[in-house]
């Protein structure tokens, strides 16, 4: 989805205003974008909610959430694919220089992962902020790990046993 955010960021910078992206499916391909970038968000927020129990600083969180970000050449990539399919969604119209394209591509993949990774970082600023409130505190707990019983005194419990015969012996006549 974020490819499809870059690739609508390239054509709107390649062609202005001179056409709609997609032609007649531009609504959907924008709507498309939108639910993406909205559940991206939510995805994170709720990733992020998991693990702000483990974390205890914002930033910690948000690197521990890092890699569900791609990387800038794998947006880029996306974003050279989706501007491929929109393109070939529109009815014929002037075609803007290749290079002037490319650039476009390229910059706006990396305005979305810059984006991408201030967003993580302010979502994790304000899922921790939130869990940390007095109604959604968690108390540390520090559990003290006893010792194991040494194999010694686990044989004494094992070899405990009755001092007088089972009672199906005792009424058997001898």
């Amino acid at each position: 989805m974020l490819g499809l955010l870059a690739a609508l960021l390239a054509h709107t910078a390649g062609y202005g205003d001179s056409h709609e992206a997609g032609g007649p499916y531009h609504q959907a391909i924008v709507l498309l974008a939108l639910c993406g970038a909205g559940g991206f968000v939510a995805a994170l927020g709720a990733l992020t909610w998991s693990g702000a129990r483990r974390c205890a600083d914002g930033s910690i969180l948000a690197a521990a959430m890092r890699p569900l970000i791609p990387s800038m050449p794998a947006i880029v990539a996306s974003a050279a694919l989706w501007f491929t399919a929109i393109e070939h969604m529109e009815p014929a119209h002037a075609d803007a220089p290749s290079l002037l394209i490319a650039l476009c591509i390229v910059a706006a993949g990396a305005f979305i992962s810059i984006v991408a990774r201030r967003l993580l970082h302010a979502v994790a600023a304000i899922v921790l902020a939130i869990a940390v409130r007095p109604f959604a505190r968690r108390a540390p707990q520090y559990r003290r790990r006893f010792e194991q019983l040494s194999s010694v005194r686990r044989i004494e419990f094992v070899y405990r046993r009755s001092g007088r015969a089972p009672p199906i012996v005792t009424l058997l006549p001898l």
